[in-house]
């Protein structure tokens, strides 16, 4: 497709909490664009079983630049080692996590060469560690390059970006509400390189389901890795604040994570492990299974750009279930308050939370109406195949603009 060869490069590939990159490489793909996939480090052997099948697939594809070949490629090229040395050591000052910058380093000029030897026109990547290394490649050989922004980057990895926007063709954001955040730090040229880009949802996949009888149980889903920012002890405290107030309420929380012993903890603590169901990881197909049991989902994270807005609020959203969501930075790009769910005051709204739930026991039908309505937005804003062809379009220019040059 107009001579372009793009390569991607994702540090640690695939992720079983990151199928959003996986499925917009696999489109790409299946849209005709001829992609070499790059990574550092490969998932781990548990986790490997339980990719799906479109990551499996990549997997196999993908060129790993282990650490043994990363450091035989750099020492054989001393000159490449002399040139980035001054300019690596400015991204370690820049750079929020402070990576090992020999690593870096080293790791920028393997794939500088890998690229020139596959014909690489232009890299994209995800994630600040592979933004950190395109830079350096791009130092190195001046190839085009273009970046990935997800939310939790804009407010707690955001030091390279500074430099790295005088020097890459475009950024694209998974949502407004971190694109505007991050704009607001940068100079103002960076705005004519930045591009809203939703992960958005497979609505073939994620079907509209059937809304369960609401009868006395009000079954609520939620879903994602068991971290502290997710908000799901405050969810439980939620839900037990409902359950006191004669509400009878089951929840659901599919996932793994650090902080599993502690969410059991609070369960105990509120005299809600009765009705608290954690079976772990969930497969795709499963998750499918869950949903169609569920009410409606919930998730009351952290609005502090932790989360912009997870993708798993869509999927629960295309398969025709409201939602009821503290007030993350992208809420609102998806969810308008009383229409497709309800949007707290705060993570720590309870009584907001509590009240919702008096409405839609007081009319069960708004679950129908609102699951319709959530089905409806996603399809309209959010559908992946419509929102990857944004980005194939801008990778086309690019290769325009290698073309003619």
């Amino acid at each position: 497709m107009n001579n372009m060869k793009l390569g991607y490069l994702v540090a640690n590939f695939p992720q079983l909490s990151e199928t959003f990159v996986s499925n917009e490489i696999d489109r790409l793909i299946n849209n005709g664009l001829d992609i070499n996939i790059y990574s550092f480090v490969q998932t781990s052997e548990d986790d490997a079983e339980k990719l799906t099948e479109v990551a499996k697939e990549l997997a196999v594809k993908t060129n790993y630049l282990s650490k043994i070949s990363v450091l035989i490629a750099s020492v054989m090229r001393p000159w490449d080692l002399l040139r980035l040395s001054g300019i690596n050591k400015k991204m370690q000052k820049w750079s929020t996590s402070k990576p090992n910058q020999q690593m870096r380093k080293c790791r920028a000029i393997a794939l500088a060469h890998q690229l020139r030897r596959d014909g690489i026109t232009h890299l994209h990547v995800h994630w600040p560690y592979s933004t950190e290394v395109a830079y350096l490649v791009n130092q190195l050989i001046n190839i085009p390059y273009s970046v990935s922004i997800h939310a939790h980057e804009v407010a707690h990895e955001n030091g390279h970006f500074p430099p790295v926007f005088k020097t890459l063709s475009f950024a694209t954001y998974c949502n407004k509400g971190a694109m505007e955040y991050l704009l607001k730090q940068l100079p103002e040229a960076a705005r004519k390189k930045s591009y809203l880009v939703y992960h958005g949802v497979d609505i073939r996949n994620f079907e509209p389901l059937p809304m369960p009888l609401l009868d006395k149980t009000l079954n609520i889903i939620t879903a994602g890795r068991l971290t502290k920012t997710k908000g799901f002890d405050r969810l439980i405290r939620a839900c037990a604040k409902a359950r006191k107030q004669d509400f009878d309420i089951r929840l659901s929380i599919l996932g793994r994570g650090t902080v599993e012993n502690e969410i059991k903890a609070v369960a105990k603590e509120e005299d809600f492990t009765d009705y608290l169901d954690m079976p772990g990881w969930v497969s795709h197909d499963k998750v499918r299974e869950y949903m169609k049991n569920a009410h409606l989902f919930a998730l009351l994270a952290d609005t502090s750009f932790h989360d912009g807005l997870p993708n798993v609020v869509l999927e629960a959203m295309a398969c025709s279930r409201p939602v009821i969501l503290s007030p993350l930075p992208a809420a609102g790009e998806a969810v308008a308050d009383g229409k497709e769910g309800f949007i707290l005051e705060s993570a720590e709204d309870y009584d907001g939370f509590v009240t919702a739930l008096k409405k839609i026991y007081d009319a069960p039908e708004i679950l129908t109406t609102m699951g319709n309505d959530a089905r409806t937005r996603v399809c309209h804003d959010h559908d992946a195949d419509k929102q990857i062809i944004y980005l194939q379009d801008m990778f086309i220019q690019q290769a325009q603009v290698f073309n003619k040059g």
